[in-house]
């Protein structure tokens, strides 16, 4: 079954001459390639620790996911743990392996501060749990091995607004044109989630100068393929990704590597729209996008300073979790100080502190949202949270009806976790 998955995702790539090995290569073979493809991430031959449980797993391990898939000729190994750092983060879910790919980076050229912006990019696609979480491993393996990222900003220069139009216009086509002239008219379902769509995450994110657009639009792609069942944003960023120099064969590369980290029902889910995208390209080529950036710039600007959103999120912050945003800032400075200045600007500044919710309604969704997720990066928001919505005047019974109430909807052990987190909150002085 796997052989012929992969025989058949291999056989949509354009001109892919790395084809898929034999099922019938000997396995010697197969584990030297999966050996030496560890290696130049700074592993090495897993079966003492794997072979207590089971000596086919290191096998399976060895041999198929390093030496059938990661050894593949297709795309260079940098490439190849850029894309299981992506996958990786966004999940939230394998602190381990995460640490071990943060180091497989560094191993194979990334420079400690492409991986920061690789860790950074994901905040867009897995949230601000799971970035907090993979800089902390990352400030670990820097300290092991003795880097350093530097202290100073990473934040574009000019308007976000101008920023993100250009940005969306230059990787996404006409589609990317149709989604900006919404913004402008204002006729979507939420023009403010719009808004935030073009100016935090095109305009602020994807145009930090530390990590090479190419590289953004690989690791997005391989983000939105984890999150899953996001057909129209796949299509999207399989375009992106061959307006900006990947080719077909290289993204299929990509597709045959994610059922190693991401199991092969949800990485089977992103074959289907990426074909779509190659039969449009094959038939008719890409498409221009109807606007201009030059023409959307003269037409409206940055909602507001970035120092205005700040200050709005130092009182939310103060209101809520009681902490100073300063401080926040100031947690992260040695590895990603803008990390910290985000969460103050946009996670307080511009989603806590809108007015559509009180405070104390905002937290208990949060804490339904983190438990509903609930994994062990939630766990420290979870706590921060649960604190916060004590904070705003919720009752320890309301805390504990909010995670309740996800039973249905996230299961008995989620729901079990976070109640002995909120547990110990409870309990503490």
């Amino acid at each position: 079954m796997i052989q012929t998955t992969m025989g058949l995702m291999t056989a949509a790539a354009l001109g892919n001459s790395a084809a898929a090995q034999s099922s019938e290569e000997p396995g010697a073979d197969r584990r030297a390639r999966g050996l030496e493809a560890l290696r130049a991430v700074g592993g090495g031959d897993v079966s003492r620790n794997l072979d207590p449980l089971s000596p086919d797993l290191s096998t399976l391990l060895i041999e198929h996911a390093y030496g059938d898939v990661m050894a593949r000729p297709g795309l260079p190994q940098k490439t190849r743990e850029l894309i299981n750092v992506a996958v990786i983060t966004t999940l939230g879910t394998a602190r381990p392996a995460l640490r071990f790919h943060i180091a497989g980076m560094l191993e194979t050229g990334w420079s400690p501060r492409e991986v920061v912006e690789t860790l950074l990019h994901s905040v867009v696609y897995g949230g601000f749990p799971f970035a907090l979480d993979a800089m902390l491993l990352a400030r670990d393996v820097f300290a092991e091995r003795g880097v350093t990222v530097g202290t100073g900003t990473g934040r574009p220069d000019g308007d976000d607004w101008v920023l993100g139009v250009e940005q969306l216009l230059k990787t996404g086509g006409d589609d990317a044109g149709a989604f900006v002239r919404r913004v402008i008219e204002g006729s979507g379902p939420s023009p403010d989630l719009d808004r935030l769509t073009v100016e935090f995450a095109h305009g602020e994110i994807w145009n930090r100068p530390g990590l090479a657009l190419k590289d953004r639009e690989l690791a997005t792609l391989a983000m939105v393929i984890a999150i899953g069942n996001l057909d129209s944003r796949v299509r999207f960023h399989v375009e992106a990704c061959l307006r900006t120099g990947w080719t077909r064969a290289e993204i299929t590369e990509l597709l045959i590597q994610m059922p190693v980290y991401i199991g092969w029902p949800q990485a089977l889910t992103a074959v289907a729209p990426a074909l779509d995208v190659f039969a449009e390209v094959e038939a008719g080529g890409l498409a221009a996008p109807s606007l201009t950036g030059e023409a959307i710039a003269t037409q409206r600007s940055q909602s507001e300073p970035d120092d205005a959103r700040f200050n709005r999120g130092v009182s939310a912050m103060a209101a809520t979790s009681q902490v100073s945003g300063e401080g926040v800032v100031d947690a992260f400075r040695d590895i990603a100080p803008d990390l910290g200045r985000y969460i103050v600007e946009f996670a307080y500044g511009e989603v806590f502190s809108r007015l559509g919710l009180d405070l104390k309604s905002r937290e208990l969704a949060t804490v339904a949202a983190l438990t509903a997720r609930g994994t062990a990066a939630d766990e420290t928001p979870l706590k921060v949270h649960v604190e916060a919505a004590l904070n705003t005047g919720a009752t320890k019974q309301e805390v504990t009806e909010a995670i309740l109430h996800m039973l249905p909807y996230a299961g008995f052990s989620r729901v079990q976790a976070a109640m002995a987190v909120a547990t110990q909150v409870f309990s503490d002085p």
